[in-house]
């Protein structure tokens, strides 16, 4: 019974840090978020943003997706009940007033992703794809 609940443990101690918790509601955004922008939207530098991201990374909650020499990291799609309810726990979390003020935070100029394709504005008012502030998109 003990082995199974240490990686429990490890995922509760990883989300117990204000930083993490909102880290993990940052990454709810589609297509996930490169460590420059994170460190933008937290207000944070890169190499504490990464060593958060590394215990994200250990705990089983975010993974990270190459394109190109970029790396962005998301949620951990988990087909488990247990990753589906705390997806569910997140969602309630990132409607905190602390956590939308982060996503306004988030650079709105989007990344020049794929095969040389031009950026797009993007807004990112709130976890769930809605309008931003002022309810406009």
């Amino acid at each position: 019974m003990e082995s199974s609940a240490r990686p429990y443990e490890d995922l509760f101690a990883a989300l117990g840090e204000r930083t993490r918790l909102h880290l993990c509601c940052l990454l709810a955004v589609p297509g996930g978020l490169a460590v420059t922008e994170l460190a933008a939207a937290l207000a944070e530098s890169q190499p504490n943003i990464s060593r958060h991201l590394k215990w994200l990374r250990a705990a089983g909650l975010v993974e990270p997706h190459r394109e190109g020499r970029w790396v962005y990291y998301r949620l951990r799609e988990g087909n488990h009940p247990f990753f589906r309810a705390l997806r569910n726990c997140l969602q309630w979390v990132c409607c905190c007033a602390d956590v939308q003020e982060d996503l306004r935070r988030l650079p709105l100029k989007q990344r020049n992703r794929g095969r040389g394709g031009v950026g797009r504005v993007r807004t990112y008012g709130s976890v769930g794809g809605g309008a931003g502030k002022g309810g406009r998109r």
